[in-house]
């Protein structure tokens, strides 16, 4: 059922016992996995089916050194499916080294043992409608391309994983049905949580307390809040509700809005492959019909042995914003950024605002641009013919752009994992939005130490490709390139984070408050560290293990018994 509270009256009495803050990927994926182990649930979602300017406001914050992260509105929508909305679709799981303690890594544990998680990537694959869970490119590869990006076994580099891509799903249209026509699983739009209250010992949830459209506070009961809203907004919910704490809940040992993290990403040394490689690296389908693509990992041997983070290389195009690539495709997509799908478009804009400040702006930037893309018309044309069947009209996208190089060089396109840092936080500002809710001020810092261990890992990478003949890496400055790495802040980890016991996070391995009885967290906010790969895939697994738990839990209160009271 989907209620809107605009037009819809609340029931006095839902007979609900849990109740989900925030529609997303991980609200959706909780309240129908819910639904399939026959207990009801209340998804509270702040937005609508549709996105607009006013709801994008309520995400607007200030950030400590704005340079360094992208404006965080741009990265989350307020809306039935959240930043699934504008999701590139890309899933990868997490490995077991992200699981294991790594000493040499401060804060950088998890609760919970990596096989405690696998079994549930398979439901989390089908959930992102990804095809099927197999990350190993011998089990997708079904031309005569070759299995790894490259042929060979190094113990230091792991070149045959690849990522699958989802349609990209939109959860909010496409589970839109599903949610409407379900019993168990109610779904109320327009409904912003304003606090989540606890019992007056503050031992225990007692609820939340939404803002309705006319200016009402309602009060809604629940056994179990689980606040599903992202690693800013949950932040911002617990620092916000100081009912019965003045710190806020989950907050006894200051560690709300800690230990926030992000992905370190961008453009970073070159890669030369021999004459025939490169059929490799662009997208392929598997049997499916599931796009994929090969990537380059560093192996978990040589993370130990280096004492290294998770790092990924995939071989990239250009940076868009400099014209000097002359290359009419890549300047059609800088003056026309809607040919990406938007989570790859807003990268875009962040990494090359400093790119087109090095270049040049406005009109003479422009313009150079535009004589790329009439020298190179024709080729374009057919470019654009294939694009648009195979991304603007198809219903599985092609996720982007990759444009094979004849002399073999590939700039080299880093995503890696930082060291979790205590001091880097988010917390409330003085800034209030029009419901008279704090807004957030972020201060996402990375290190030195950071930027050195992606300097080593390149040089271990080159190593190992060198070794097997396959390719070079050439950075001539490691350290002034990596320094060059863009922040781009579009993953928001580790706000609320899991832990083995209350005075290193927020949760337990359940995700369950320390200190709160029955206050939840789920998603990238529990996340003790960020490894390199996108969440969305572990967030949802995440969401269907805490299901189990949440099913078992509420066992008195099963679908029939429940949606008869409240009805």
């Amino acid at each position: 059922m989907i209620l809107d509270l605009r037009h819809d009256v609340l029931p006095a009495a839902m007979g609900v016992p849990i109740v989900i803050v925030g529609g997303g990927p991980a609200g959706i994926t909780l309240a129908l996995q819910l639904e399939k182990r026959g207990v009801p649930s209340l998804l509270l979602e702040a937005g609508s089916t549709r996105i607009d300017a006013a709801g994008q406001d309520f995400y607007r914050a200030a950030s400590i050194r704005p340079e360094d992260h992208g404006p965080v509105h741009r990265y989350r929508h307020r809306v039935l499916g959240g930043t699934s909305a504008v999701w590139g679709g890309r899933c990868i799981p997490f490995d077991p080294i992200d699981f294991e303690e790594r000493p040499w890594l401060s804060d950088a544990r998890w609760p919970i043992r990596y096989e405690e998680l696998a079994g549930y990537y398979p439901e989390a694959v089908a959930m992102c409608r990804a095809g099927s869970p197999h990350f190993t490119a011998d089990l997708a590869v079904t031309d005569a391309a070759g299995a790894g990006m490259f042929d060979m076994c190094d113990p230091d580099l792991v070149a045959d994983r690849i990522e699958r891509f989802s349609e990209p799903t939109h959860f909010g249209r496409f589970y839109q049905e599903r949610l409407r026509q379900s019993r168990a699983a109610v779904v109320l739009l327009n409904a912003p949580v304003l606090r989540v209250v606890a019992h007056p010992s503050g031992r225990a949830v007692k609820g939340v307390v939404i803002a309705a459209p006319d200016g009402r506070r309602i009060e809604v009961g629940a056994r179990a809040v689980v606040v599903a809203s992202g690693a800013l907004e949950t932040a911002r919910l617990l620092l916000s509700s100081t009912d019965q704490k003045s710190c806020g809940l989950g907050n006894e040992r200051d560690l709300v809005g800690r230990f926030y993290q992000s992905h370190l990403e961008g453009h970073v040394g070159e890669l030369r492959v021999p004459p025939g490689a490169s059929s490799r690296m662009d997208y392929f389908r598997d049997g499916d019909g599931i796009y994929c693509r090969r990537y380059l990992w560093l192996s978990p041997e040589a993370q130990r042995r280096e004492r290294l983070a998770g790092l990924v290389l995939r071989p990239t195009h250009p940076k868009v914003a400099d014209p000097a690539h002359g290359n009419p495709v890549l300047s059609a997509m800088f003056l026309v950024k809607g040919m990406l799908l938007p989570e790859y478009a807003r990268g875009m804009n962040s990494t090359d605002s400093a790119e087109a400040r090095r270049v040049g702006k406005g009109v003479p930037l422009h313009l150079r641009h535009l004589g790329n893309v009439l020298r190179g018309s024709p080729g374009l044309a057919r470019f654009a013919t294939d694009w648009t069947r195979r991304r603007v009209l198809a219903r599985r996208k092609l996720p982007s752009v990759f444009l094979a190089d004849r002399d073999g060089r590939y700039p080299i396109d880093v995503n890696a994992e930082q060291e979790p840092d205590r001091d880097s936080r988010v917390l409330l500002g003085e800034a209030r939005d029009s419901l008279g809710q704090q807004r957030l001020v972020i201060d996402w810092r990375t290190s030195e130490a950071d930027l050195a261990r992606v300097a080593r890992g390149l040089a271990v990478a080159d190593r190992a490709l060198r070794r097997a003949g396959a390719a070079r890496i050439l950075l001539p400055d490691p350290e002034e390139a990596v320094a060059r790495l863009t922040r781009v802040g579009g993953h928001h980890v580790g706000t609320a984070r899991m832990a083995e016991s209350p005075a290193s996070g927020v949760v337990d391995g359940h995700g369950e408050a320390f200190d709160v009885a029955g206050l939840h967290v789920l998603g990238a906010a529990a996340f003790p560290t960020s490894g390199f790969a996108n969440p969305t895939l572990t967030i949802v697994a995440l969401a269907v293990r805490m299901a189990d738990r949440l099913a078992g839990r509420m066992a008195n209160f099963r679908m029939g018994r429940a949606v008869n009271r409240a009805a």
